[in-house]
This record gives C-alpha cells, sequence and structure tokens, in this order.
C-alpha cells in the first residue's frame, strides 16, 4: 500500500434521487456521506507555513457505483510572490494589503489507479470542485453546511441544467490576426506527453465587479469563488506544461472602476483601458480577468484580444454565469487561450479533440455545451507553441519569485524551487526518469532533468542549435555544453536592414506593420503630407514637423472596436490609444527614410544606435546581436569567435573567463530589460555530485584522448563520472577538479 501519509477516510454512497428544490439546477445526482479518520501523528511544533489545513488529503467517494479515492495536494503555488488584496474602505478610500502567512483550503490531485484521472477541489466547507476520470468528469459540492462530513451531490457536468455560453470573438476577427488555418501544421504531441520546453508561467490579476460582490454577498465569498476558480484554470494548464498563479484580486464591493455593460465588447475595452491607466501602474502582472455579475447580452460568456498575452491588451471579461465555479474557469481559461493566441477549434479543418465525443467539445471549442471541456486540442497547442515563438511571449519564462511563493516550497509542484534539484509534480503524473519525484533530486548519475538542452538527462554539448532562428531580425541559439537551459534570445544588431525597414531588439518595425496591426489588413501608412500635423485633445491640430515620427497617421483597413480617432482631410487616420488620453505614436525603430529610424520620436541617422562596426571583431564566424556582443556561427568560440570549440577543449568545461558573448559555449543568460529571468538554477551533481566539484575550475584539460580529461595541480584530486546516454550509446567519462580533497 502507498505511503501517502495522509488520511484515509471512507463514503457512503447514497442512491440517485429525484432533484429536491434546491437543486432544480441539477438533472440528476448522488449522495455521498465523506467521513475521514486522521493519518500519523505529526511533531507539535510545525513550521509556520503549516496551517488548518493538512498538505495532502485523501478521500474515497462512492459514485456512479465505483469507489473513487482521491489523493490530493495542497495548492502551494496558487498565489504568488506579492500577492495582493484590494477593496474600498467604508470612508470610499482604496485599500491594497497583502496578507501574510495565508493558509488557504485549494487542492489539485488525481484519482488513484487512473493514470490520466485529474481533481481540483476545495475543502473549505464541505468539498466542492471536480474530478476526471476516463471521460468523465464528476462535480462535487456541499448540500448542506455539515462541512466535509455532510451530505454531499456528485453528478456528471452533463447533468447540471444550464444554457449554452459563446465566446464573443468572432471569427472575422479571428482570421485576420491568426491567419489561415491549416490543419497541416498540427502535430500532435505522442501519447498526450507535455510540450518538450520549460515551464511557463502567467502572473494573473483578477477584478472581480460589483454586480459579482452583490451576488455573492461578502468580500469573503468572492475571495473564495476565485481562488477556487484560478485553482480550476491552473489545473487545466498543466497539461500544456503552463502554470497559473494569482498575483492579485481586486473586489468592487462600493462601485465598479469603470462602467461594466451588457455588451462584452464595451466591457473588454473599458478594461483595457483602466489596466493601461491604473492598473499597471501598480501592480506587475501578465494578464487581468474580469469576472463579472453582469448578463452578457444573447449568448455570450466571455470576450479576449488574440495574441495579446504580454503586452497592455493583455486581458479578458467573463460571466459568472454557472452557480459552479467549474463553468467559469473553462470561461476564463478559453478566452486566456485566444490571449495566448489561439484559435477556436472548428475553425481548422482536421483539429482534432481527444475528448470522447459524449464528453463534450475541448476548451477553445467556441461555444459551451452540456459538458464542461477540460483539455486543449492539438491545434490549440500548435498556436501555443507558435505564440511561444515570438519575442512579446517573453514574459512568460519570467518565473515568480519562487523564494517567496505563499507557503514555501513544495516538492511535487512542477516549480523548481529552492533545494530542489528538478520537480517533474507528484509520483503519479511525473514521467521524466531523470528526476527523482519523492524528493526532487536529479536521478542517480542524472546531469539534469529540465530544459531544451538537456537530453536524455544529460546536458547537451557547446553547439547545438536549442532555439531557431524566427525571421530577419532573429539569431539562432546554442547550448552551451554547461547549462540544461537554451542561453537568453538574442536577436541581429539594431540597425540590420529587414524588409522594409531596420532591426530593432528583435522586430522589423515599418509604418505599414503598424498601421495593419490596428486597422488590419487593409491599412497602410498615410501619405507623408498627413505626418507633418501634431494631433491635439479633442482632434485639434498644429503644424508639427516634416518627418514621419510623431503621431501614427493610417488609411485604410477597418476602424478598430471601442477606439475613436481623428481624421484629417478625409484620409489621415490618427488612433486614440486605449486610455482615450493622447494618440498612437509611431513606435521607437520604425524606418522613417533611407538610414533613417524613429528614435525619441524624431527622425534620426542610424548612428544612434552606436553599433561602432562590432561585427568587425568576429572574426567572420559571427554577428554582433543587440547586446553589441559577438554571436558565434556553430562551431566557433565566443568572445570574439576567433578560435573552434575543439580548440578551446571541447569535452572539458571552461572555468572562469571563458565564457562570454553568445552563441556557442556562451556564459550564464543575461536578464533581459523588460522581464528579468529568473536566475540560473544550480545543478548540484551536474559532473561530480558536488558543489566543490567545479570542472577543470583549478586546473586545465588535457586532451590527449577524448573525452577530455583534467590536469589537476598539487592540493586537488582528480575525480570523474559517466555520462547517462540512452541505452544504445556508448557513455563517455568527463572529468573534475576537486577542491574539497586533499591529495
Amino acid at each position: 500500500m502507498r505511503d501517502l501519509g495522509l488520511w484515509l477516510l471512507c463514503a457512503m454512497a447514497l442512491p440517485a434521487i429525484v432533484p429536491s428544490r434546491p437543486w432544480a439546477r441539477v438533472e440528476r445526482y448522488e449522495v455521498v456521506l465523506p467521513r475521514r479518520l486522521p493519518g500519523p501523528r505529526v511533531r507539535r511544533a510545525l513550521p509556520s507555513h503549516v496551517g488548518l489545513y493538512p498538505e495532502r488529503v485523501s478521500y474515497v467517494l462512492g459514485a456512479t457505483g465505483h469507489n473513487f479515492t482521491l489523493h490530493l495536494r495542497k495548492n502551494r503555488d496558487l498565489l504568488g510572490s506579492g500577492y495582493t488584496e484590494t477593496y474600498t474602505a467604508a470612508n470610499g478610500s482604496e485599500v491594497t494589503e497583502q496578507p501574510r502567512g495565508q493558509d488557504h483550503c485549494f487542492y489539485q490531485g488525481h484519482v488513484e489507479g487512473h493514470p490520466d484521472s485529474a481533481a481540483s477541489l476545495s475543502t473549505c466547507a464541505g468539498l466542492r470542485g471536480f474530478f476526471q476520470v476516463g471521460s468523465d468528469l464528476h462535480l462535487i459540492e456541499p448540500l448542506d453546511e455539515g462541512g466535509e462530513g455532510g451530505r454531499h451531490a456528485v453528478y456528471q457536468a452533463e447533468h447540471l441544467l444550464q444554457t449554452a455560453g459563446t465566446c464573443g470573438v468572432s471569427d472575422d476577427s479571428l482570421g485576420s490576426l491568426l491567419g489561415p488555418r491549416t490543419a497541416a501544421v498540427f502535430r500532435p504531441q505522442p501519447g498526450g506527453s507535455l510540450p518538450s520546453r520549460e515551464t511557463r508561467y502567467v502572473e494573473l490579476y483578477v477584478v472581480a465587479d460589483n454586480a459579482e460582490f452583490q451576488m455573492l454577498g461578502s468580500e469573503a465569498a468572492v475571495r473564495h469563488r476565485v481562488l477556487e476558480v484560478v485553482n480550476h484554470v491552473d489545473k487545466l494548464y498543466q497539461k500544456l506544461n503552463f502554470r497559473v498563479v494569482l498575483v492579485g484580486l481586486e473586489i468592487w464591493n462600493r462601485q465598479d472602476r469603470f462602467y461594466v455593460s451588457p455588451d462584452p465588447n464595451v466591457t473588454l475595452e473599458n478594461l483595457l483601458a483602466w489596466q493601461a491607466r491604473r492598473l499597471t501602474q501598480r501592480h506587475l502582472q501578465d494578464n487581468v480577468q474580469l469576472i463579472t455579475g453582469v448578463d452578457f447580452t444573447g449568448t455570450t460568456v466571455g470576450l479576449a484580444r488574440v495574441s495579446a498575452m504580454c503586452s497592455h491588451s493583455s486581458g479578458a471579461v467573463n460571466q459568472d454565469h454557472s452557480q459552479n465555479p467549474v463553468g467559469v474557469a473553462c470561461t476564463m481559461a478559453h478566452e486566456m487561450g485566444h490571449n495566448l493566441g489561439m484559435d477556436h477549434d472548428e475553425n481548422v479543418q482536421g483539429c482534432r479533440c481527444r475528448e470522447p465525443s459524449e464528453a463534450g467539445r475541448c476548451i477553445m471549442a467556441g461555444s459551451i455545451g452540456s459538458a464542461f471541456p477540460r483539455m486543449f486540442s492539438d491545434c490549440s497547442q500548435a498556436y501555443l507553441e507558435g505564440f511561444l515563438e515570438r519575442p512579446q511571449s517573453a514574459c512568460l519564462a519570467n518565473a515568480p519569485d519562487l523564494s517567496h511563493l505563499v507557503g514555501g516550497p513544495v516538492c511535487g509542484n512542477l516549480f523548481v524551487e529552492r533545494g530542489e534539484q528538478c520537480d517533474c509534480g507528484p509520483p503519479e503524473d511525473c514521467r521524466n526518469r531523470c528526476c527523482n519525484s519523492t524528493t526532487c533530486q536529479l536521478a542517480e548519475g542524472a546531469q539534469c532533468a529540465h530544459g531544451t538542452c538537456c537530453q536524455e538527462c544529460r546536458v547537451k554539448p557547446a553547439g547545438e542549435p536549442c532555439r531557431p532562428k524566427k525571421d530577419t531580425c532573429d539569431l539562432e541559439e546554442f547550448c552551451d555544453g554547461r547549462h540544461p537551459e537554451c542561453p537568453e534570445d538574442a536577436f541581429q544588431e539594431n540597425g540590420t536592414p529587414c524588409f522594409g525597414g531596420y532591426c530593432y531588439n528583435g522586430t522589423c518595425p515599418t509604418l505599414t506593420q503598424q498601421c495593419q496591426a490596428f486597422w488590419g489588413p487593409g491599412g497602410r501608412a498615410a501619405e507623408e503630407s498627413c505626418f507633418s500635423y501634431d494631433i491635439l485633445p479633442g482632434c485639434k491640430t498644429s503644424w508639427y514637423r516634416a518627418d514621419m515620427c510623431g503621431v501614427l497617421q493610417c488609411k485604410g483597413g477597418q476602424h478598430p472596436p471601442g477606439r475613436t480617432s481623428c481624421i484629417l482631410n478625409h484620409v489621415c487616420h490618427a488612433l486614440t490609444t486605449e486610455d482615450g488620453t493622447a494618440y498612437e505614436l509611431v513606435p521607437e525603430g520604425t524606418r522613417c527614410g533611407p538610414e533613417k529610424v524613429c528614435w525619441k520620436q524624431r527622425c534620426q541617422d542610424l548612428h544612434v544606435y552606436r553599433s561602432r562596426n562590432c561585427s568587425a571583431q568576429c572574426h567572420s564566424h559571427g554577428v554582433c546581436n543587440h547586446k553589441q556582443e559577438c554571436h558565434c556561427h556553430a562551431g566557433w568560440a565566443p568572445p570574439y569567435c576567433a578560435k573552434l570549440l575543439t580548440e578551446v577543449h571541447a569535452g572539458c568545461q571552461p572555468h572562469a573567463g571563458q565564457a562570454g558573448g553568445s552563441g556557442p559555449n556562451q556564459g550564464p543568460p543575461r536578464a533581459g530589460p523588460h522581464h528579468p529571468r529568473r536566475p540560473a538554477r544550480q545543478t548540484p551533481g551536474l559532473l561530480g555530485g558536488s558543489e566543490e566539484a567545479t570542472p577543470c575550475s583549478s586546473g586545465h584539460c588535457v586532451q590527449a584522448t577524448l573525452p577530455s580529461s583534467c590536469l589537476c595541480p598539487a592540493g586537488t584530486k582528480a575525480g570523474h563520472q559517466a555520462d547517462i546516454r540512452a541505452p544504445s550509446t556508448p557513455s563517455q567519462t568527463r572529468g573534475w577538479c576537486n577542491q574539497a580533497w586533499s591529495s
């Protein structure tokens, strides 16, 4: 019997009964009476983060003629570092608090004996949530106030009586933003496995409007509802190797901060304007979601900006349309999918949803049927991977501060935290042979367990490609031979010619590109004379200057919904910003003439980038990147691409000072200017099992044979360790100089 160290529970199932008056919303359900017995004793002096609710708990529920054993683990990563709650005090002032040591009762887990099962429940006042077994999605919630030992209803999602809901994102807007839907590009992951990339993180901010507050009746009820919803959303996204972490909750308990209209288009525009004007100034987040008690017009229950994640338009509005929180959680997961670049499944010929037909559709279906969806289709996963290739998605690689997640480090949560070398999830979900799922330490002999530069439990050699070149302004990245993660994304040197413009921080900004982004495929830059005017508030004009770097002037295309514009001479169209306080400007780096770019709203010579012929230092074996460093071609070593990797002792790890620049064999990734990368994780045991065992850090490589070995100085001792490889691949031996040993 598995040693869970949790709780042993039993339940008594009663036969299905006719719905009573309060349960007219459910067509058919069963009643269960959960009971639990305390598990093994624990020491009396508990850690400070251990509260009323245990870290793990198990329940046995008898339903539909079966006994289901649910093993649950508290979602310690539900609330992120710096999590805040904002509400309005009695005097009308806005109050923001950061709860300390907050315990919670929201759990995730699985059903014993069912490998592809999932569960997401709260235990605050009885059991409420869902558990999935095969194609069946079971919902559970209390029937009375008897707590977890009281009467509970268990029913399947299709037995919940509710009207169908639809997504308000139009197919026309999806087509213009996402382009043609070609099913041939959607290659399903074998066996439904997780994408082979690093975990991505959405730092989420949720706003509950006054209608939601009035519907639920108290701040505590709203808080519980929102945490329940986000817990479910996080569980749904874990199948995509994503985590959703709540960093802020705002409850409009007195009045709304903007007009929440029954028209979801108006409400979304108001949300995004408020986000740009107010929220971004006081709280960092990747995505904002409004949960409203307002009944949207028609069947629409949600609306979002497509491919807007990590921008000032990253957000969505969600109607709380179901008494069960799983309903709004599915809506939020769907709208967040649009933010991440996903299309509706119906729009893609050949799109495959692995859901059995009787269980309903996948999450990105355009409408909600009788059953709540619980997984993403193959085409949704392909759209997501395409979005992640864009520089725009950088904020998702920026993990929350893992040392300050509420509750502290927990093995099995997919976060690699302090004291862990890897984390592949709970043992029942872990499929990574390189990681010991019970200890979150590397398996014996493993060098790594995660990362695009980790293959068969070992770090790939320096020079192996790990991130392909996306476009003219991008550069291919290579593994550095030392870290399992691919180095920081690097781009062509600013000022490099690209299609119709000049590269700037990995993009190729042009006037036509910007106009099409706002006005659709038919948009293009207006006549040069339009740029001679400065547009003032109220659509007033004044003579400005004769360059192309002021207010963005476009013509053609379709007017963006929810925006106002100023039209001059029937051809010059200037668009207001999202908050309506100014007009959109020509972005930095846009080409404004031959060898000229917009810089600080003036058309200036390319020399403003101060490149100083950087690439001349790269010995014709590399190019200068946007950080003014040599980015070496495959096979050449930084910092100046003057030597082949084989000439700098391939097989031995470089000591301090040998690594620099970018390209193959580069040093640790640097932090970007807008989204600092989390610190490179230390990998104890990488080549010797000790933090003191730095390869050749005290000696030098001996290249007489391959693999290389280390010649160590007096006072140190050489060691070696075989690399883990595939069964058919012979192992290699690497060496190190260990300063902890004496000769």
